[in-house]
């Protein structure tokens, strides 16, 4: 019984454990949270043109800094729902993929990795609210992404 009772203490913990890092994923983007007004996120990263897709706003910078080639802001109604960041090509082979896939894998956790391909692959975390995709195609660096989407 006891060894029982202290079998099912050590799963909990290691449940806890689990679920305690999945909170480290912020609920938005960056200091954003989801659901936050489009002019507060344009005031927060300036120099961005407004625009639509699928009749549903979209704000995008490029080349915000020497890392990022664009990052596209989407807001249904009005308020963040997500934001695509897609790496610059030179930033990613100077990196390299695999310090950029542990560079997140540090802050998030495991996550869920796909099943590698020579079409696309990608590693996932999330929690209850927002799902972060870390997506990338070997051999193609312009096409590393970093997606974040309210859940």
């Amino acid at each position: 019984m006891m060894k029982k009772l202290f079998g099912l203490l050590m799963l909990a913990q290691l449940v806890f454990a689990a679920s305690s890092f999945a909170g480290n994923i912020f609920n938005g983007y960056e200091e954003i949270k989801w659901g936050t007004l489009f002019h507060k996120v344009m005031d927060a990263y300036p120099k961005g043109k407004l625009g639509e897709y699928n009749k549903e706003m979209i704000y995008t910078q490029d080349k915000p800094d020497d890392t990022i080639a664009s990052r596209l802001f989407a807001f249904k109604e009005g308020l963040l729902t997500s934001v695509s960041v897609t790496f610059e090509a030179k930033y990613v082979k100077e990196t390299g993929i695999e310090n950029l896939k542990q560079k997140y894998i540090k802050l998030y956790g495991k996550g869920k990795a796909s099943k590698p391909s020579s079409h696309m692959s990608s590693i996932a975390w999330e929690n209850k609210q927002t799902k972060i995709s870390f997506l990338y195609v070997p051999n193609r660096p312009e096409m590393t992404v970093l997606q974040f989407e309210k859940k």
